[in-house]
């Protein structure tokens, strides 16, 4: 799922407060505008939209977990133990997922993806902000 309106992120954001993912307090309360700047999909922000969009498609069952992490990737304080607590907060919340929807292998893949993204992801972690939405 590749989210461009508050309507999609408002779907989003109810899931993550179903599955009560593992979030900052601040997730809760920012608003719905800011969390569609910072969702970027599936995949890391240099990578060019339509690759995005695809892995988004492929991987769209991670959009809650992406979500939080692509917030805390966007958020302007930062430093090394926030970048380790976004990507072990993505692996645990696709294991929140996976418990959710009855399909404990994509335990896994959260394992794996939160490994990903804290072996290749500092980069895009330290230019990580929020991008400007064209209506």
């Amino acid at each position: 799922m590749f989210c461009d309106s508050v309507t999609d992120i408002e779907f989003l954001w109810q899931l993550c407060l179903k599955i009560r993912v593992y979030a900052p307090p601040e997730f809760w309360t920012v608003s719905r505008d800011e969390l569609r700047r910072s969702y970027n999909g599936v995949g890391p922000e240099h990578w060019p939209q339509w690759a995005r969009k695809a892995l988004s498609v492929l991987l769209r069952q991670f959009a809650v977990a992406a979500l939080v992490h692509d917030w805390e990737y966007s958020r302007q304080y930062k430093s090394w133990g926030m970048f380790c607590d976004a990507n072990l907060r993505l692996a645990m919340n696709i294991g929140k997922l996976a418990l959710y929807e009855r399909r404990p292998v994509l335990i896994f893949y959260g394992i794996a993806a939160g490994l990903l993204c804290q072996l290749f992801g500092y980069k895009s972690y330290c230019e990580g902000k929020l991008r400007e939405v064209v209506e």
